[in-house]
């Protein structure tokens, strides 16, 4: 096998493996989809009431929005650049205004990017698309879950290939504005508690940093009490350097 096949072959496997790992968790389905049109070089909507009833019909209490703005190529790139964000955050904005205002919003800036097949400068490209999905979590409240988030030896340093499960769990919180979540971190082979503590808080801040909200996550360590693997299997003893989640919700009365 060449090379360039080799690394297709590893980069396809390894997605699939996320989208596996993250279905484990969470499932998703597609509500609706709609698009926004806008008048040439301006970011106002013309008819929000048009994309509020829409919301309106939408009976899920949780979900995502996906919003993706394009622009058409007259004027200078970096003029349709900030065009298409004016364009995203109204759009966003209105949203927020709706029933689905708990919904997380994952916004897209393709700017002038579009179908070469079409017209370079065509309306149709003056716009935002919508796409509303559904997000059911399929896991237990209250019980702790390794996502598999691991840390290189004796730091809090989060290992690269735990990027994605990261956004695993960040998608999961944001799908869901009634979760909240317990960090617990954990380390290997001899006793380190404010190590833990540190990984526990090295992804608060993760999470922190890509707008979740400080009160909703608590952080705990628990040192080298609780091992998956034993200090003997050396294959598998460094997967004991984690983070693993419990997921809650406050009681309500």
């Amino acid at each position: 096998m060449g090379i360039k096949r080799l690394l297709v072959f590893i980069t396809v496997l390894f997605l699939q493996e996320s989208d596996a790992f993250s279905q484990e968790f969470i499932q998703t389905k597609r509500l609706d989809s709609l698009s926004v049109f806008f008048k040439f070089g301006s970011y106002e909507v013309q008819n929000p009431q048009r994309l509020i009833a829409r919301c309106s019909r939408i009976k899920a209490t949780s979900g995502k929005i996906k919003i993706t703005s394009y622009t058409d190529t007259i004027g200078s790139q970096k003029s349709n650049q900030k065009l298409a964000a004016k364009r995203l955050n109204s759009v966003s904005k209105i949203l927020r205004s709706t029933s689905l205002s708990s919904f997380a919003i994952d916004s897209i800036n393709k700017n002038e990017q579009r179908d070469l097949k079409k017209k370079l400068n065509d309306s149709t490209f003056r716009r935002v698309d919508i796409v509303i999905y559904s997000v059911e979590n399929k896991f237990k409240l209250n019980s702790p879950i390794n996502l598999d988030i691991n840390f290189v030896s004796e730091t809090d340093k989060i290992v690269p290939e735990s990027s994605e499960n990261l956004k695993i769990l960040l998608s999961i919180i944001r799908g869901d504005s009634t979760l909240n979540v317990q960090l617990n971190g954990h380390v290997c082979c001899r006793p380190g508690q404010e190590l833990s503590e540190k990984r526990a808080l090295a992804v608060k801040k993760y999470l922190v940093s890509n707008g979740i909200k400080s009160n909703r996550i608590e952080c705990k360590g628990f040192s080298n009490s609780i091992p998956l693997f034993p200090r003997t299997d050396i294959q598998n003893v460094h997967k004991n350097m984690r983070v693993e989640v419990i997921f809650t919700k406050p009681k309500t009365n």
